[in-house]
């Protein structure tokens, strides 16, 4: 029996990276053999997709023009690949290796902000994105004893099972964005007293706010809602999550955005802090693609400025600089 060859054209990236063989490799290959192998195939998806990494070349070169820290694309592309990297290993190797693994690379910035909200035992919203190495971050807090609940999207069934299966071993909720009551059993999570886990930068499933608006690498766009109704239905704190990857291993760092008490743009400021440390580290953010479709408008009459010669100027207050305050 021949064996099919999958039709790349018609695969997203994590599809294309979670076809069956490369689950099968994940499983058996010692890290650093999977991690050449998925680099290979990556720069082979994007040399048959050359639309999809103009497009994200573009995005990157157009939010990076006044950044004095520009780093080469290709590192970028490295940092997508990356992520499918730890998202095979984290679905498929034994959880007792991957908690090894961790062990011996993770370290906590600002743990002070999850233990003090832990025992007030009210649970809280921590906010992340598609950012560094976010795949472990279930893991990382939930071996540290912290409970918690995750909204997330399964992009093939297998991997919806593998997770489901894990996250029970350590009394992890996984909330399904794709299924009916996402909001209200979120809200159900946090009110049991869980860190609610939901990601701020996936802009093609934010819901346009009618009146408000937020910057987004120096363009205003309409401003998600979900959070911001999220935010004042559970009157809980609100923390940002990220995993950085640096020297070899990954740090954790944790950011306060708001209190729970005081009336504030949760949307913005998850926003905002989540693009000071884009733009500090290009490299580990992987929502270029999408984040080249929100901006495409912008992006093209730029670009028309540009071939006219007209000086690019930036803003009085410029978001090319990282913002930890």
């Amino acid at each position: 029996m021949m064996c099919r060859i999958p039709n790349v054209a018609s695969l997203g990236l994590s599809q294309f990276f979670q076809l069956s063989f490369n689950v099968k490799l994940a499983q058996m290959l010692p890290f650093i053999c999977l991690r050449i192998h998925l680099y290979l195939l990556g720069f082979l998806y994007f040399s048959l997709k050359r639309t999809d990494k103009k497009k994200m070349a573009l995005c990157l070169n157009h939010v990076l023009r006044f950044n004095l820290k520009k780093s080469p694309s290709y590192k970028t592309f490295l940092g997508i690949f990356d992520h499918y990297f730890e998202k095979l290993i984290m679905a498929h190797r034994p959880l007792s290796e991957m908690i090894a693994f961790l062990r011996l690379r993770l370290h906590i910035k600002n743990k002070g902000y999850l233990d003090k909200i832990t025992k007030t035992g009210k649970g809280c919203i921590l906010i992340t994105g598609h950012f560094g190495a976010v795949e472990f971050l279930p893991l990382s807090l939930a071996m540290n004893g912290y409970k918690i609940a995750l909204i997330c999207r399964f992009k093939t069934k297998k991997l919806k099972e593998e997770l489901i299966k894990r996250a029970r071993e350590f009394d992890v909720i996984l909330i399904d964005a794709s299924e009916p009551k996402v909001i209200f059993k979120a809200l159900g999570a946090i009110k049991s007293g869980r860190i609610l886990i939901t990601e701020c930068d996936e802009f093609s499933e934010w819901r346009p706010h009618p009146d408000k608006q937020v910057s987004v690498f120096g363009h205003k766009i309409p401003q998600d809602r979900t959070l911001e109704f999220l935010y004042n239905r559970a009157k809980v704190p609100a923390l940002m999550g990220l995993m950085r990857r640096e020297n070899g291993g990954f740090t954790l760092c944790i950011d306060s955005l708001a209190d729970g008490r005081k009336d504030v743009s949760l949307a913005a400021r998850a926003w905002n802090k989540l693009e000071g440390y884009i733009l500090s580290y290009p490299q580990q953010w992987y929502q270029w693609k999408d984040a080249a479709t929100a901006l495409s408008e912008h992006i093209i009459l730029d670009n028309k400025k540009d071939t006219q010669g007209v000086p690019l100027i930036p803003s009085e207050g410029p978001v090319l600089s990282a913002n930890y305050s």
